[in-house]
């Protein structure tokens, strides 16, 4: 059962088609496998109905029917679409193309039609394209500034443009908007600020490499999106684990193995520490990785911060708000 499985995670994973893994990630692999930190195809069942009956009992106790995401063609937002309406919620998904590769678009659509919810086309390259008209003038980045900069910043306003676009729809439903990230792009900080993250995030928790793909396949997902090569749909980059630098089963391994080691390390630990305590070094496709990780989540802490609430110095005014929240809701 353990071969299946771990064969099931290979390919789900497209890892069998980016190639084998190092001796590191494999050891690492078996023994999570072991674990049952990669969960079974009966604990993903478990799981997902776990899920489904959260968003039953957030959309009854809210008093809430409606919801709107983003449908990019991509696995995310289509689990998120199925499992919305599996909780009974009247769903609504927008294809939002800027400059979209058209196979993306075709797959948000035809997700749209497999999943039976109601599906909306607005194309927004004429309003990104006015933006950065407005903005032009205003950019004072000297000249040698770098490709990579510029299609972050381009792909920061696609993903606000298309949020603010969700916000609008939302609105006119009476609902709310639903955000479409996973556990490892939470980490990674693979998100755009006020772009991609919604009111409610059901798959928040769940692994990009595994439980993604194969929940998605459980619940009537389109092959054809969870088999997908993960883009962001910005343009950034030629898909997501190129600017990951790392496969999403690598960064999953690596991440897993991580927040353990960081849990047991003396007071005082540092990275050195935490490369000490994983034994990174024997593996050098394992350092790669465990710097690529540790950078990038070093660099992007405050967007899983978010927004940093000065205390007021005298009295406990946001514990009062919020008590006063908790009564009146």
């Amino acid at each position: 059962m353990t071969t299946e499985l771990r064969n099931d995670i290979l390919d789900l994973s497209r890892q069998d088609n980016l190639g084998e893994l190092t001796p590191w990630f494999s050891c690492t692999l078996d023994n999570y496998v072991q674990q049952g930190r990669y969960m079974n195809i009966d604990g993903l069942d478990q799981l997902g109905n776990a899920i489904i009956e959260d968003l039953t009992c957030y959309r009854r106790d809210n008093r809430i029917e409606t919801v709107t995401l983003g449908m990019s063609g991509g696995v995310d937002s289509a689990l998120t679409a199925a499992l919305f309406k599996a909780a009974g919620w009247r769903v609504i998904g927008y294809t939002l193309p800027i400059l979209q590769d058209p196979a993306e678009t075709e797959r948000g659509v035809e997700a749209c039609n497999a999943l039976g919810i109601e599906h909306f086309h607005i194309d927004l390259t004429h309003q990104y394209e006015t933006m950065l008209v407005a903005l032009s003038g205003h950019d004072q980045r000297p000249a040698e500034s770098t490709k990579e900069a510029s299609n972050i910043q381009r792909g920061n306003i696609r993903a606000r443009l298309r949020m603010t676009t969700l916000y609008d729809q939302a609105h006119r439903y009476g609902g709310l908007v639903a955000s479409t990230d996973n556990y490892s792009e939470l980490a990674a900080g693979f998100w755009t600020l006020h772009g991609d993250v919604g009111d409610l995030a059901p798959i928040q928790s769940l692994l990009k490499s595994w439980e993604v793909p194969a929940l998605s396949r459980a619940v009537g997902v389109p092959e054809s999106t969870w088999r997908a090569t993960p883009t962001d749909g910005l343009g950034i980059s030629d898909g997501d684990e190129a600017q990951l630098g790392a496969t999403y089963l690598q960064w999953d391994l690596m991440l897993l193995r991580l927040t353990e080691a960081a849990g047991n390390l003396p007071d005082g630990g540092s990275k050195d520490s935490l490369a000490q305590a994983l034994e990174v070094d024997a593996d050098p496709k394992a350092r790669e990785v465990f710097e690529a990780v540790t950078s990038r989540m070093g660099r992007t802490w405050f967007k899983r911060a978010g927004t940093i609430c000065l205390p007021h110095s005298v009295e406990p005014r946001f514990a009062d708000l919020q008590e006063l929240d908790r009564l009146l809701r």
